[in-house]
């Protein structure tokens, strides 16, 4: 197959114009978005999203089997979908009122089938209600069933020195572009190394589902 672009600003742009695709000098296809990134898969019915949107504390959580993660997204063996993480967000809403430090990650890996019979199910993108999901999600619950993670993907740190010192929190939203696959049998969870005295949070999860 053959494609042949025109290098440079096509002469006709009119409505009802038959006009070839634009190309660079180095034979780069040239394109611009309609829409939203996330659009076409979103409007297609394939976009979640898991979230704790009333703030809450943290268990501190590494990864480890058994822990409990702020937020947890398992795939089952057999799914037929893999689960493409795009977004991650995590946000503080009421301050520590004693110094420490924590910080947050997005741990992933295989792992034994998770039961724990406490769930939430995730929110479809596009028609905003739960359903359309293979995956199984959890909030806040320890994973008693689940394996320890095997990696670990860095996305925030929250520092605060004293009852009323300095406050430090990086960037809250972290785009993967679907740089983490989540084949059946394996999971994700967000969480934060260290429950902070009185500090809540706010954070979510937001993945593309494609046919295996």
């Amino acid at each position: 197959m053959l494609i042949q672009n025109i290098v440079g600003q096509p002469a006709n742009t009119g409505n009802n114009a038959l006009i070839n695709g634009r190309a660079g000098q180095l034979g780069d296809v040239i394109f611009s978005e309609l829409h939203g990134r996330y659009y076409e898969t979103t409007y297609r019915g394939n976009s979640f999203l898991l979230s704790v949107s009333t703030a809450a504390a943290v268990t501190a959580y590494a990864g480890g089997a058994a822990g409990t993660p702020m937020i947890a997204l398992f795939n089952p063996v057999g799914s037929g979908r893999n689960a493409v993480i795009n977004k991650v967000s995590v946000g503080n809403v009421v301050a520590a009122s004693a110094a420490g430090t924590v910080a947050f990650g997005l741990y992933f890996g295989t792992t034994a089938t998770i039961t724990q019979s406490t769930t939430t199910a995730p929110w479809n993108m596009g028609t905003q209600l739960q359903s359309g999901s293979v995956m199984t999600g959890f909030r806040n619950v320890a994973l008693t069933s689940g394996s320890a993670a095997s990696n670990v993907i860095a996305l925030a740190s929250y520092y605060w020195a004293t009852a009323a010192g300095v406050g430090n929190v990086t960037p809250a939203v972290t785009d993967l572009d679907g740089a983490l696959i989540i084949p059946p049998g394996s999971y994700v969870a967000l969480g934060g190394s260290a429950a902070l005295t009185s500090a809540t949070w706010i954070g979510s999860l937001q993945w593309e589902e494609v046919p295996v």
